[in-house]
């Protein structure tokens, strides 16, 4: 097949020596106005284009590089690998292969690309690599993943609660009826066992709420909303679990925003990830601790924050916390974090890990406001340009001293 080149070009060639110097420079200042008009396109185009000639050095690249791979103008002239360094350059520009794959990137932000080389038809001339962003796809994919194992997961949670079921109500029944006798006697001595008795009626019904509960966060939608007051959500959790946080000589401290409005939420799943959140900090200070819970807003958001001073998480574990099954814990279910994270999302939020080695670990509770404020700019203040996307979330208005005051608890000791 016969190569069809730039005809233009072509006929400026075959009569060179016939053009003299003033036709010449139409000629060229012809030729500078065709390049200007192909760099555009290529400038306008959202894959990312790199040129790179046979000693492996850039000899072109378009805007999209920039944005894409956060370098520009500067790497052109120098070695490819300087930049794409995961890359056998040599090989792949000797052998002239052709190579499609994808890559991670993380500056200047973390995106997923699909990495195409392909060398150019003349030998010698060198590769042209192209570059596609197919994070969205990635993420529709890592989705779809993650949907599938929750059906997997229902259905097996589904059964455990259905085993489980059978054996509380069964022993709910016999303590029912082992009270009813204790109540009969009149022996000395009764009144403690009827105590205890009492008591592993409750934690039976605990159980039961709990599978309930674990159930209910798995299974979309069914949820029960109504506007609540956080804070009051937050300190019914706190108190449930003070026993705990006693014996395990944790002081509390509470530092909760006056001003919050109600939010839509179902209140038994959120306790249940508050519980969650607030019993991993627990066993990350087995002998004691301080644990901060703290309430804030902004425009748009209300935040909880729940940090303890433990023993923290290193950034691989955190990378995989909120996978199904993945737990650190030698009797752990691997379960915990990704149900809260699936109540959170549930309710339209986000839950955010942060932690670092010997210095505790942070959960972070971001909920959308059921009614959000307008924010009127100031005086001399600029307005976002136009065409200029505004991150809302990131303007938060600065929070009101007013706050509830800071609450400490802890268990008193002999």
């Amino acid at each position: 097949m016969k190569r069809v080149g730039n005809t233009f070009l072509n006929r400026l060639v075959s009569r060179i020596d016939r053009v003299g110097p003033e036709e010449l420079q139409n000629y060229l200042q012809h030729l500078v106005r065709e390049r200007g008009f192909l760099e555009t396109i290529f400038n306008t185009l959202q894959e990312g284009i790199l040129v790179v000639n046979g000693k492996g050095k850039i000899t072109y690249l378009n805007d999209s590089i920039h944005r894409l791979l956060g370098f520009g103008e500067e790497a052109l002239a120098r070695p490819v690998g300087q930049y794409l360094r995961d890359l056998d350059w040599p090989k792949l520009l000797k052998e002239r292969q052709v190579v499609n794959r994808e890559m991670e990137v993380f500056y200047p932000e973390h995106r997923i690309l699909n990495f195409y080389h392909v060398p150019l038809a003349q030998k010698g001339l060198g590769s042209a690599v192209i570059f596609h962003d197919i994070t969205g796809h990635a993420e529709e994919t890592q989705e779809r993943i993650e949907s599938e194992r929750l059906k997997a997961i229902t259905l097996l949670a589904a059964g455990v609660a259905h085993e489980l079921g059978n054996p509380l109500n069964s022993l709910h029944i016999h303590f029912q009826l082992i009270e009813r006798d204790l109540r009969k006697l009149e022996a000395e001595g009764v009144e403690p066992i009827l105590e205890s008795v009492q008591v592993a009626q409750r934690e039976i019904s605990r159980l039961d709420t709990i599978i309930t509960q674990f159930l209910r966060a798995l299974r979309p939608g069914g949820s029960e909303r109504r506007a609540e007051q956080v804070n009051e959500i937050v300190e019914e959790s706190l108190n449930f679990l003070r026993p705990e946080l006693e014996d395990r000589d944790i002081l509390v401290e509470t530092e909760l925003a006056a001003d919050l409005p109600p939010v839509e939420v179902d209140v038994t799943q959120l306790k249940q990830a508050f519980y969650n959140l607030v019993k991993n900090s627990i066993q990350a200070m087995p002998s004691g601790g301080i644990l901060r819970v703290s309430t804030t807003r902004n425009d748009t958001h209300l935040l909880v924050a729940i940090a303890d001073n433990g023993g923290g998480i290193d950034a691989e574990t955190v990378a995989r916390i909120f996978d199904p099954y993945f737990t650190t814990k030698q009797k752990g279910s691997g379960l915990g974090l990704f149900i809260v994270r699936r109540i959170i999302q549930q309710h339209g939020g986000e839950l955010a890990i942060e932690s670092e080695p010997g210095k505790g670990t942070t959960a972070r509770i971001i909920l959308p406001l059921t009614e959000r404020r307008v924010r009127l700019l100031t005086a001399g203040e600029p307005a976002a340009p136009k065409g200029k996307l505004v991150d809302v979330e990131a303007e938060a208005v600065p929070m009101p001293e007013e706050r509830r005051p800071r609450r400490r608890w802890r268990r008193a000791r002999p």
